[in-house]
């Protein structure tokens, strides 16, 4: 018989990509339906990564969690994360627009942050607005999020 510890307990030990959505009043509006859709895709990109790999990937999830979680907690800021929306309404995005180099810029629209080396597996997708994150996302699911998520589940192995 399964119990709720026993469920927690196996939530907690599976490695972890965080999405980050701001707190702010604009992010819940703007972008929190964004960071759902950008669920989805993450998930479907753990799925393939499972069933195209032929020696059994480790098992990997999402989480969805507000900047103020996860800004108080040094573990998960030094974990693979993707932050998403504006410097103004995510602290998260603030905090990563400072250290991650960038890897497309759309200028007065969004900018994409990563380390395509693999030394740092944390993402800002990063708008001027709702709309303009929407689209940071879109373009980094179609260009990024694939190579991302093996780089990503390669830097969770112990």
């Amino acid at each position: 018989m399964t119990t709720a510890k026993t469920h927690l307990n196996k939530a907690e030990s599976t490695p972890t990509i965080h999405l980050v959505v701001g707190s702010h009043p604009s992010a819940e509006q703007d972008d929190r339906p964004t960071v759902y859709r950008l669920q989805v895709e993450v998930d479907r990109a753990i799925k393939e990564r499972c069933t195209s790999n032929d020696h059994g990937a480790r098992a990997l999830r999402s989480q969805i969690l507000t900047d103020l979680w996860f800004m108080n907690d040094a573990s998960l800021v030094a974990g693979p994360a993707i932050a998403v929306g504006t410097a103004t309404t995510n602290a998260a995005v603030a905090h990563f627009a400072l250290r991650l180099p960038q890897a497309m810029v759309v200028d007065g629209g969004f900018e994409i942050l990563l380390d395509r080396t693999g030394g740092d597996h944390r993402v800002c997708l990063r708008g001027i607005d709702g709309k303009s994150t929407a689209n940071a996302v879109d373009v980094f699911v179609e260009k990024f999020l694939a190579e991302w998520i093996e780089s990503a589940a390669d830097s969770l192995r112990s």
